[in-house]
This record gives C-alpha cells, structure tokens and sequence, in this order.
C-alpha cells in the first residue's frame, strides 16, 4: 500500500483534501526580511523642500507560489488500495462445441520400469528471491526470435523483479541455449531475475529430468539462471501426473538444481484438501508452488485466495494471473482489465503470496502493463 507524505517546505503548508500537502515559499526581493512572502519595508526617502512633497510608493509584494518539491510528492494508487472486488465481464462466455473425443496417450515408460525416486536433503537453504515481487511469462520457442532489449526495458520499466521464460518441453525438446546467451546478461545488468521454465509430460520421467538439469547446470553468456520451474500440468493436457512419475523426476531435478530454487507450476487446487492432484507428492522436492489463477468470469480476488491458502500449508506461494483473452479456449472473451489485474496482485499481496506474475507477455495489453507497473510490491532486493 502507498501511505501519504507531507511535504515540507520553508513556508506554510497547504494541505488539500486528497492529503498531499503543498509548500508554499517566497521571497522579499531585497535585504529587509528573513520571512519568506514578507515584503521589505522601503528605504527613508530624502527630497529637497519643494511646494509638492512626493510621497514614496510602498515597494510590491513578492506573489506567493504554490510549488511542491518534485522529489516529496506522494504518488496516488491508480486504483483504490485495499483493492475492491472486480467482477469480470462480459460472462459467462459463449458455449463452445465440443470437439472430437481424446484417446488417453501411454507412457513411453511404463510405471514398473520407473527408478527410484533420489533421495534429496529434507533441510536445504534455498533463497526465494528470485521469484519474489512482480513478474511477466513469456513462452519462447525454438524458432522465436525476441527483442531482447526491448522486453527487459519494458520489464524494468514496469517495476519487475523476475522474467519466466521457456526453455523448453518433452516434444520440443531443449532449445534454451538459443536464447539464454542473450537474455541474461541482459537480464542481469538490469537487475532482473530469470526463471527458466519447462514443459515435461513425464511420459519418460528420466529423460525430462535429464533436459531440466541441462538448464539448472548450464552456463549462458557467462552466467546461470535464477530458478528452474517445471510446468506440470494433468492428464488432459497429455501429462502423466501420478504421485510416482512427480516423485521419479522432481527428486532428480532438486538433485541437479544445487542451491537454484525449484518450483512447481501447477493448475489451481479443486478443493481446499488438495484432493486429484500429487501436491503432496510434489512438496518435498520443490522450494515453492506456482499455481495457475486464470480466473475467466470469476473474481480474481477470490480465486486467487483459493489457490493460495491450500498450498501456502505446504510450500511458500507464487501465483500466477491472467493477462491474455481466455475466449479461444472456452474462457471469457477478452482480456482482463486493470481493475481485474490490480485486484489479483493487490489479494495476492495481502494474503501473503512471495510474488506474483502474468501471463503472457505477447498478449499482455496497455491496461494490463499499467496496472502490473503501477500496483506497489517491490522484490526482496528493493528498498
């Protein structure tokens, strides 16, 4: 929350009704007073006797400025702090046909040819920093080229502490050496966290590993990313999200990771206990959960709340909101607006989410990057 400053001035203070105070100064224009705004009393005036005596004009009174100091103004929320309830509209959205029945895929390896799980230390100093404060998604390709230059000013500029960017997945492979070389030095210079993601069906827990430690263990232009996190999602999305799968790969991942932070980028809970998905399983391996708010015609306040307070009994939070239009997949036809976006950050903030981020940059519009810069929440490293 931004909390309002007087601003102190030589002279007297006007202070308004929206609570910023205004320093009023002025200046005598000669050498008669030490009183800012106070005229100097004029000077005896010796005339030869004359029939007429002119008599002496008074001199004029300096005007009194209004001027407030630039670097003590008090900078308004752009929208009310707390953040009121943003209801979503238009919605519900327009039904959508259903498309052709799915056939369930099979594992590339079956769950009794799976290794052990790798034991990992219970106890492990891991620094959040990375993750904590703002943040903005972007999903990269092999083929992407990106402006770098331009996506870390405009992150910097909007106040971010962290980019996510995709390294790679189970059917595209590693492709992250193609990027990383430019990105975090670039990153780096201008005080930004890279997060590396990645998309593991594990269909082949192992092999998935194998490419998360090629990120985790690698050098690029010089430098390591910040934080590795694995998108797992379900079944429906093709992914084999069995509590033994989880265990086979994250535990291999915390292993490579070192001292990096791992988490866990997961769909939102169903239900307060946790129930239909492996967070439980998840939790001993990763450092913290990024759970997916993509709220569609919900309020995102209370949406965020749900993903958060289940999750938070297990590992520290960072949640993940929408800034992209959810209508070609069946969602709420257009983007959020600035209210919508600035009451997630503002409910995730409160209820004491490590950071928060968007997604995605490349449907991310003017309303959605004002509220994202404009809403108060610093990184670990700022003041």
């Amino acid at each position: 929350m931004v909390s309002s400053r007087h601003l102190v001035a030589a002279g007297t203070a006007l202070v308004l009704g929206s609570g910023i105070a205004v320093a009023a100064t002025g200046s005598d224009g000669g050498g008669g007073s030490d009183r800012p705004g106070v005229a100097a009393p004029a000077r005896p005036v010796t005339v030869t006797p004359t029939p007429t005596i002119a008599t002496p004009k008074p001199a004029p009174k300096p005007q009194r400025t209004k001027q407030p100091r630039p670097d003590r103004m008090v900078t308004r929320p752009l929208f009310p702090l707390p953040a009121r309830p943003a209801y979503p509209h238009p919605c519900p959205p327009p039904p959508i046909k259903p498309g052709p029945p799915t056939k369930p895929p099979h594992p590339e390896v079956k769950t009794r040819q799976l290794p052990a799980v790798v034991p990992v230390p219970r106890h492990r100093k891991v620094s959040l920093a990375p993750i904590r404060g703002k943040g903005m998604w972007l999903t990269t390709w092999a083929d992407t080229r990106l402006n770098v230059a331009r996506v870390v000013t405009r992150a910097q500029a909007a106040g971010l502490t962290q980019l996510w960017v995709r390294t790679g997945g189970s059917y595209q492979g590693w492709y992250g050496d193609r990027l990383l070389p430019t990105l975090l030095p670039a990153a780096h210079a201008a005080g930004l966290e890279v997060v590396a993601w990645d998309y593991p069906t594990l269909s082949d827990p192992v092999a998935d590993a194998r490419r998360a430690a090629r990120v985790t263990r690698g050098v690029f232009g010089g430098q390591r990313v910040d934080a590795f996190s694995s998108d797992i999602e379900e079944i429906a999305e093709g992914t084999f999200d069995s509590a033994r799968r989880v265990r086979v790969y994250l535990s291999r991942v915390r292993r490579d990771a070192g001292n990096l932070p791992v988490v866990a980028t997961v769909l939102r809970p169903l239900s307060p206990s946790l129930a239909g998905r492996p967070y439980r399983a998840m939790a001993p391996y990763v450092d913290a959960f990024a759970p997916m708010v993509y709220w569609s015609c919900n309020e995102p306040g209370v949406t965020a709340l749900s993903a958060l307070r289940p999750l938070a009994r297990l590992r520290p939070v960072h949640l993940i909101g929408q800034s992209y239009n959810m209508g070609p997949e069946g969602g709420r036809h257009g983007r959020p607006t600035g209210r919508e976006i600035w009451r997630f950050l503002d409910v995730a903030k409160r209820a004491g989410a490590v950071g928060a981020s968007l997604y995605v940059y490349d449907d991310t519009g003017r309303p959605q990057w004002r509220a994202l810069s404009a809403y108060p929440w610093a990184g670990a490293g700022a003041k």
